[in-house]
This record gives C-alpha cells, sequence and structure tokens, in this order.
C-alpha cells in the first residue's frame, strides 16, 4: 500500500484526471452562451493552470523525498556491509553532497585523545581534496562538537550567528550545513558540507532528515572502525602463528643438521606443484604451513634415536614412524592450524596402502598429503648427506615415476614429472 501511494506516477495520474474533468467541464460551458459563461470558464481556466504547478510541486517534492529515502536506504547497506572504514566514509560523504546539492564537504573523526581530525574531505564529483581547501572557521565544529546540535544556514553572508566569522565572509560560504555524529549520545565525530555559490539550498524542513542521515552514518562509521580494527588484530594474530611456527621450523633445523635447509626447499617446491595442479590461494596457504610443519612431530622423538649414527633397531625404527601421530596430537588443539594437518599427519602414507600411521589408499589421502611425498622424496635423494651423494636428477626422475601408482598418486607423479624449474 505505502509503495503504491509513494509511486509518483500514481500522483500524476490522478491530477491528470482532475485536470481531464475540469477541462471536459470547460468545453460543456462553452456551449451553453450564458451571460457569466466567460467569467466561469475563465476561473476554470486559472483552476487548470494551479492544478498544473501544484503538480509540478508536489512531484518536484516527491522525487526528493525518493532520493532522500534512497540515501538513508544506502546508509542502512553500508552499515550491513563489511566495507573498510575508507570505502564507508567516501560513501557516506558522496551520498551526503548528492542528497543536499551541496558542493563539497568533510568529515571529521574524533581521536583517542579527543581532537578531531579530517578524515575524509570531497568534492561534488567525487573528486578527493585536500583539507586546504575547506578555509572554514572552526567555530562552527566547534560549537556542533559541543552541543551535539545541528547546524544550518540558507544563506551564512546574512545569518548574524556568523557575521563575525572571516572564514564565511572571505569564502563567499552561503549555504552551510554541520552535523553531529554520535553513538548512544557520544560523539564520534561531525559532517559538513557547504555551497559556495548558491543561498537555499539547505532548508530548516530538511533538519529531521539530516539528523536521520547523521544517526544512521555514525551507526556505519562505527561497525566499519570495528570492522577495520578486527582486521588488523587478525592480521596481528597471524603473524604470531606465523612467527612461532617458523620458530618450530628453525628449532627443526637446528636439531638435525644432516637435514639443514630441507624444510625451506620442499616448502618452495610444494608451492609450486600444488600451483600447477589448481590449487586455490586459499587453500595453498594451508598447503604450505602443513609443508613446513611435515617433520614437527619428530620434536617428540628422542636424540639419542633421531640423531643415532648407526642403523636402527627394530623398536627404534617403530618409534620413528609415530612422528606423524605425534604430530597430529600436537597440532589438533590449535585452531589456526588444524587446515594444515593433512601433510603432517598423512605424508607417509601411500598410494597403494602401505604407508603410514593409518594405511589410507589412494584418494583416501589428503590431497595435500599427497602432493608432498613426491617433493619430500625428490629433495631427500637429491641432496647431499654426509654418508652420501645426491644422485643425479634424472635418476631421481626416473624413481619417482616408477613409484607412480604404487607409493605416488599417479596424477600428482604426472604433473611433478611437467615442472621444469626444480632448483631452489
Amino acid at each position: 500500500m505505502f509503495k503504491r501511494h509513494f509511486d509518483i506516477s500514481y500522483f500524476q495520474q490522478n491530477f491528470q484526471d482532475v485536470r481531464a474533468l475540469l477541462m471536459n467541464t470547460a468545453a460543456s460551458l462553452a456551449g451553453t452562451g450564458g451571460s457569466d459563461t466567460a467569467n466561469v470558464l475563465r476561473d476554470v481556466h486559472r483552476m487548470i493552470q494551479s492544478l498544473v504547478e501544484l503538480e509540478q510541486t508536489v512531484v518536484d517534492q516527491l522525487k526528493d523525498r525518493e532520493s532522500q529515502l534512497e540515501a538513508l536506504m544506502g546508509i542502512g547497506r553500508a552499515i550491513n556491509s563489511s566495507l573498510g572504514l575508507k570505502r564507508v566514509l567516501e560513501e557516506v560523504m558522496d551520498t551526503l553532497i548528492a542528497l543536499m546539492r551541496a558542493e563539497r564537504g568533510f568529515l571529521m573523526l574524533r581521536e583517542p585523545d579527543g581532537r578531531l581530525s579530517v578524515r575524509i574531505a570531497r568534492g561534488i564529483a567525487h573528486i578527493n581534496l585536500e583539507e586546504d581547501a575547506f578555509k572554514v572557521s572552526r567555530t562552527i565544529v566547534d560549537r556542533v562538537a559541543a552541543t551535539g546540535e545541528t547546524i544550518l544556514t540558507t544563506n551564512a553572508q546574512e545569518d548574524p550567528r556568523f557575521e563575525n566569522q572571516m572564514s564565511v565572509a572571505a569564502y563567499q560560504l552561503r549555504s552551510i550545513l554541520c552535523a553531529p555524529l554520535k553513538i548512544k549520545n557520544e560523539l564520534i565525530g561531525v559532517i559538513y558540507v557547504d555551497n559556495r555559490a548558491r543561498a537555499g539550498i539547505f532548508q530548516p524542513r530538511d533538519q529531521s532528515l539530516i539528523t536521520a542521515f547523521a544517526d544512521q552514518a555514525a551507526v556505519a562509521i562505527d561497525n566499519a572502525q570495528l570492522f577495520d580494527d578486527l582486521q588488523a588484530k587478525n592480521r596481528e594474530l597471524e603473524a604470531a602463528y606465523q612467527a612461532t611456527l617458523e620458530g618450530w621450523v628453525s628449532a627443526l633445523d637446528m636439531r638435525d643438521k644432516e637435514t639443514e635447509g630441507h624444510t625451506q626447499r620442499v616448502t618452495v617446491l610444494t608451492q609450486r606443484l600444488a600451483k600447477r595442479m589448481g590449487v586455490s590461494d586459499q587453500d595453498l596457504m594451508h598447503i604450505t604451513r602443513g609443508a613446513l610443519l611435515h617433520d614437527i612431530g619428530k620434536m617428540a622423538i628422542p636424540d639419542s634415536v633421531l640423531l643415532k649414527p648407526g642403523a636402527l633397531t627394530e623398536e627404534e625404527r617403530e618409534l620413528i614412524k609415530r612422528h606423524p601421530q605425534y604430530a597430529y596430537d600436537m597440532l589438533k588443539r590449535i585452531e589456526f592450524l588444524l587446515p594444515a594437518i593433512d601433510i603432517p599427519y598423512c605424508h607417509h602414507e601411500k598410494w597403494d596402502g602401505t604407508g603410514y600411521p593409518r594405511g589410507l589408499r589412494g584418494e583416501e589421502i589428503p590431497f595435500a598429503a599427497r602432493i608432498f611425498p613426491v617433493i619430500d622424496v625428490w629433495d631427500a635423494l637429491t641432496s647431499d648427506r654426509p654418508y652420501r651423494k645426491g644422485l643425479p636428477h634424472d635418476e631421481v626422475r626416473a624413481r619417482i615415476q616408477a613409484d607412480a601408482g604404487k607409493h605416488f598418486d599417479p596424477q600428482v607423479v604426472e604433473a611433478f614429472m611437467q615442472m621444469d624449474d626444480l632448483s631452489v
């Protein structure tokens, strides 16, 4: 019902119907030839003209209200979106400039120390302006900040409130609007727009509209600040996790000098192979972390076993084979690393089901844990060790290809064989 009665075309049709009725009446009167007919016809035509003018006034006002409603809805959408603060400030400024037919505007936010600082200044063409472009007396802003009330003038040149403000006179400011931005009655900033060329643009009747707009804008800005703060804290937390992860890897490398540098090499090559196989950026991040942590379970293996120079006993070999389970037990409680757990837990599983710790077969093995073993074996066989020299690349390629369908996923081997750059 509301939409029907707010539809501009609905009102226009009603005006047209009334005009048609009056014109039909005038035509009927013209045929009567009475002595007073001319005067009546003149009055009817005046009514028709007045109706035309009234229609134009009503349509203009409805269009204004329609644009105002759209502006408020736009700010509502900004409130419910995940836009960052910069985008929200731009949307608030552009919307208010268009809504009030202003020439330019700026928005100030309260800093932690209580100061109000300009965060954005925009022109009518959505162009960012330098703060110096606004030579506006701080008295206006300070008064709005102090009272929490909107200042609106239709002609600042004749408004006694501004007669002692040199900036208003010097820069020929005419229409000025400055409104507070408040959250739960607490000032978070002010918003200002003006027009130097025309008076009468901002009308007192717009006061309630501006209040509603400022209230919604304040909520949108507050939400955007919270969103930006949360994003920043997430980045800080992620950086801390990453530093911890790299610290673990460094500790492992320092512990086992024989394989020093192995973790970094296999991580880089695993990234390349994963990209070749079409892994998304999000999944690639988890694969990278999994590759870095692939041997984290060995932290639970005693030095006497892990660094033993001679042959291992059967019992010691069984202990070494527990390191994937140790990795799982360590990482499963860290939510941040759960998506990366497949490689540390499953990189010793084999395509034919003869691997450990669970004897997974084929596609039961997580995809990341099917990519990594190819690179792990490549690096292990091509790298020099104290007890042997690294094997020739062609020989290692041949071994890997021969193990497709046994140790390795055949599709992963196929993608690996197409890789040209295996140097790190």
